[in-house]
């Protein structure tokens, strides 16, 4: 399925049983890796994350090389740089930084792309797509981004109350969603400003067989042309 989002009509592409085995993805979460709080990776991720496996990395690669190529207007496009880890929502809403009750991007880069694979049968919490009503930007790139923090610092003292971003505010307007769902990949513009729609924290959030487990890939990419 495509999406395309805001006023610029960005793509939001959304594949499910994308893996076709997430049960197995589950357990290898569960037994095989180790998860650490995202600070202690300077991530500003609000939970655990824990490296993904390369095998994991190298077929979520090879799988949205070219959905990138057939939806985003690149052409045919080539890795250069690809990281992922698993990923676990666990902060409770009074603990988040002012960063982390906003959407965000994942960097200024064009050409970067980012992919969340839900993996957690237990939960719809899925992932939200915003505009910033006073820049009127959805994407962010190297040309807006000055003016875009500029007018961030601005409404600093607007921010909303304390908790997860689950919609539109008074300084973004949500213009798309995708519920979560077992097995379902959604693919963006890591320039997209997106954020986890977080209704609740689980109590076992800690756990990747109870939490809102997350497969994440960030691919920069370069023209295959």
């Amino acid at each position: 399925m495509l999406l395309n989002v805001g006023d610029e009509g960005e793509p939001v592409v959304v594949i499910d049983d994308a893996s076709g085995a997430p049960d197995a993805l589950v357990e290898l979460a569960a037994d095989r890796t180790t998860f650490a709080p995202a600070a202690s990776v300077a991530s500003g991720y609000p939970g655990l994350l824990a490296p993904a496996p390369v095998a994991y990395l190298d077929a979520m690669v090879r799988f949205v090389l070219p959905l990138i190529a057939a939806h985003f207007g690149t052409g045919p496009v080539m890795p250069a740089r690809a990281r992922g880890n698993f990923s676990l929502v666990t902060t409770p809403p009074g603990d988040l930084t002012p960063e982390q009750r906003l959407p965000h991007v994942d960097t200024a880069d064009r050409l970067q792309f980012a992919t969340v694979h839900f993996l957690s049968p237990n939960t719809t919490d899925g992932t939200g797509f915003f505009r910033h009503h006073a820049t009127g930007f959805g994407t962010i790139d190297g040309i807006r981004l000055p003016a875009y923090l500029a007018a961030l610092d601005r409404e600093v003292l607007a921010l909303p109350p304390v908790g997860y971003c689950v919609g539109s505010d008074a300084l973004f307007e949500q213009v798309g969603a995708v519920e979560a769902r077992f097995d379902r990949l959604v693919l963006y513009r890591a320039a997209l400003l997106h954020s986890g729609l977080i209704a609740r924290i689980p109590p076992a959030a800690a756990d990747p067989r109870q939490g809102r487990l997350t497969g994440n890939l960030f691919l920069q990419c370069r023209s295959g042309a």
